[in-house]
């Protein structure tokens, strides 16, 4: 067998699924900080001796390590984790956040915007998990607008896009629906989207099946607007 075909045939022999059939695991999405994707040395060391024999590791496609641990050392590994600066994304019915990478620092004009949005937006409870594309440039090179919900910034000002089909196929982009939205006006905004959305969605409803059904943003936002004048 060469080594392509090596490739494709080589499946893992744990998993997450597989796993829970044996006893009680929780899995932690990992990842090395909130915009930086570069995990140090002694922060994968420090992964693999948790995970350990027992437990697995897999990358996801949102740029992060799905970490399967005993349930009864979640406290313990979660503070390990925390000791080599590792964040662990909130897990449920949550909005959270997908950030891009500022350009590995270089293009930081969006930091305090981002700073005040993971501060009081990240983790709040949803209808349904509901995940946040943040661009921090015009190029929008995470692809923010294939999130729940796609914040695109440019000097000072933020497109937000909503109800992107994520997977499947009839997989779309959102919506643009607000254009140049002044970055201050941006966390009221999505606070009062999100608890619009948990007062109107139907329970474990889909961000993107209740944006297509509600047909709302638009009528919303001029409210919002009109409210917060």
């Amino acid at each position: 067998m060469n080594q392509v075909q090596k490739m494709f045939t080589t499946m893992p022999t744990k998993t997450f699924a597989t796993l829970k059939e044996q006893g009680d695991y929780t899995c932690l999405s990992v990842a090395p900080g909130i915009v930086n994707k570069h995990f140090t040395a002694q922060q994968l060391l420090t992964i693999a001796q948790l995970a350990g024999e027992t437990g697995a590791i897999k990358y996801s496609a949102a740029h992060r390590l799905l970490v399967s641990v005993e349930t009864a050392r979640v406290e313990e590994v979660t503070a390990a984790f925390q000791e080599v600066d590792l964040y662990i994304y909130p897990a449920g019915n949550v909005a959270t956040f997908k950030w891009c990478d500022f350009c590995d620092g270089e293009k930081l004009h969006a930091k305090d915007l981002a700073e005040q949005l993971f501060t009081e937006v990240e983790g709040l409870a949803t209808k349904y998990r509901l995940r946040i594309g943040f661009n921090a440039c015009a190029s929008a090179c995470y692809n923010a607008v294939y999130d729940d919900i796609a914040l695109v910034y440019y000097q000072e000002q933020v497109d937000i896009w909503v109800g992107a089909v994520p997977m499947g196929r009839h997989a779309k982009p959102g919506k643009l629906v607000a254009k140049k939205v002044p970055a201050q006006d941006i966390t009221g905004l999505l606070i009062a989207l999100l608890n619009f959305y948990n007062t109107n969605a139907k329970d474990n409803e889909e961000f993107y099946k209740f944006a297509k059904r509600q047909q709302f943003f638009q009528e919303w936002l001029e409210q919002y607007r009109g409210n917060a004048i």
